[in-house]
């Protein structure tokens, strides 16, 4: 087990289907067989999955709202997350995404070099079927053939990042005007760029365990428009514009 102990990994849920708790359940089994870390898990949504997310470790520190909109305000989660961890390091990590071990020890070593973010892959985002979950399960990812995933996008930004509290914090952590999903990978991309802080992509690809598509997951959210509008507003503004919006941000 490798040592991870000034890591945490930050992981909002909603438990919006059978699919969703198969992923978490691989998931975060992977990373507490392989790392001795801490995980914080926040779950918004309008009955707690306690019960369960205990069964899958007792060493996850499980936090819950009650939540009956719904909407999954996850940039809001990720923040009051970020705000829980008790570490330098913190990995923004999405329940349906797994990564080679040497990537998160290469991620972790970026963000300990300097970097305000790290992408623990290069940007090749595989969506892997179910009938390959069990090589996964028994840590033997090699051995799921990509030629049997479908590549989803091939300079993803999202899915997982780990991050530096710290210097992320001074450019605003997570925006929390983008609500449910849509253009906030990118959006954050743009600010972190504009502010002239580090950004490191690490060697390898991400595995993507697939799921069923609900609601918040998918462009016929109805914020969807209107996070769009959010990014090109950033997106126009020059560094002093961006700065000095940022300041104005109510949950900093």
């Amino acid at each position: 087990m490798i040592n991870f102990k000034d890591v945490t990994f930050i992981v909002p849920i909603r438990f919006d289907s059978e699919d969703r708790k198969t992923n978490f359940r691989i998931s975060m089994s992977f990373l507490l067989r392989n790392f001795d870390t801490n995980i914080i898990v926040l779950e918004s949504d309008k009955v707690s999955n306690k019960d369960f997310v205990e069964s899958v470790s007792p060493k996850i520190t499980y936090v819950y709202e009650e939540n009956k909109d719904k909407l999954f305000h996850r940039t809001r989660l990720l923040n009051q997350m970020t705000k829980l961890s008790e570490t330098e390091i913190v990995v923004n990590y999405d329940v349906d995404v797994i990564f080679p071990i040497q990537q998160y020890i290469d991620s972790k070593k970026k963000i300990e070099e300097g970097f305000t973010i790290c992408f623990p892959y290069s940007g090749k985002f595989y969506d892997v079927p179910k009938n390959h979950f069990d090589k996964i399960e028994s840590d033997n990812l090699e051995n799921v053939p990509l030629s049997d995933c479908k590549l989803f996008n091939p300079n993803s930004v999202g899915g997982a990042f780990f991050f530096s509290k710290s210097k992320y914090g001074e450019i605003g952590w997570e925006n929390e005007s983008f609500v449910s999903w849509g253009h906030e990978d990118w959006e954050r991309i743009v600010r972190i760029q504009k502010m002239e802080h580090k950004i490191h992509k690490t060697e390898g690809v991400l595995y993507h365990l697939t799921h069923s598509r609900t609601f918040n997951s998918s462009d016929q959210n109805p914020f969807y428009k209107f996070n769009e509008e959010e990014f090109h507003k950033i997106n126009r503004m020059s560094k002093e514009e961006l700065g000095s919006y940022i300041k104005k941000w109510k949950w900093l």
